[in-house]
């Protein structure tokens, strides 16, 4: 029996609380600023163990990171002090932290912590783009509706609903690795993004996932599998998770045309 708490594809050392952050801290503000770059990442330190604990960076990184943010090459940088150029970053940092703040509010669900669905569209639109540049690794959504969320809001109230919703996210995130998303995509219905993963791969995390939300909650939830192919798009993606999400609604685990590549678990 997996042990709770731990997918068999995450890696260890990305376990940590911290390492969630930095993730929803960088997609939070990608949803913004969509060519972020990597040296500009460098400003809240998301790259690096030395970024992460804000040591200062060297000369040579700062100025990097400082052309980067500036939009200058880093030879018109070259009559500045280093001491100056370390300020500056400084400065940036804190800037960037605060639109860091700002973009989180936008872009993440307050209730359940999840992505909102426009950032979290706009965050698979991402992976797609990623996964096209690197043949070969699967990028795979899964489809979730939280089971009997009415019913739950008609007998205890919405207090005890949105309850079930923050603790069925929760749960997602027991079960899922620190880099794949949850998107908040209605009421009751998330999606997981689950790249470098195939089918196979993904029914077993669903089934994780489903036995992780009933320990938790004590409810269910339906679940609906599909992967991408050549000339999805992300409306065509998640239509077709949702339609396996409904199929295994009426079959205990529905397979559709290899084409298509879908499957659903209930």
């Amino acid at each position: 029996m997996q042990q709770r708490g731990k997918n068999p594809q995450a890696p260890a050392a990305r376990s940590e609380s911290t390492a969630d952050a930095d993730k929803l801290s960088r997609e939070a503000l990608a949803a913004v600023l969509p060519e972020l770059s990597d040296a500009t990442a460098d400003l809240v330190g998301w790259v690096g163990d030395s970024a992460r604990s804000r040591k200062p960076l060297s000369p040579a990184r700062a100025r990097k990171v400082l052309g980067a943010a500036l939009g200058i090459a880093e030879p018109g940088l070259a009559r500045v002090r280093d001491a100056d150029v370390a300020v500056a970053v400084n400065r940036l940092r804190a800037l960037v932290d605060q639109c860091t703040h700002l973009a989180g509010q936008v872009t993440v669900d307050e209730l359940t912590g999840a992505l909102r669905r426009g950032a979290g569209l706009a965050a698979l639109q991402r992976e797609i783009d990623r996964n096209r540049r690197t043949p070969g690794k699967g990028l795979v959504v899964i489809f979730i509706d939280v089971d009997g969320l009415k019913a739950v809001n008609d007998r205890h109230g919405h207090a005890a609903g949105d309850e079930r919703l923050r603790e069925t996210v929760a749960a997602l995130r027991d079960r899922l690795r620190s880099y794949d998303l949850i998107v908040r995509y209605g009421g009751d219905e998330f999606l997981c993004v689950l790249t470098d993963s195939g089918t196979s791969e993904a029914q077993v995390t669903a089934a994780s996932l489903r036995e992780q939300v009933h320990e938790r909650t004590g409810g269910t939830i339906s679940v609906g599998i599909t992967e991408l192919t050549a000339g999805d798009t992300v409306g065509g993606l998640v239509d077709r998770a949702d339609v396996a999400l409904y199929a295994g609604r009426r079959d205990r685990i529905t397979s559709a045309p290899a084409a298509a590549s879908s499957a659903a678990l209930h």
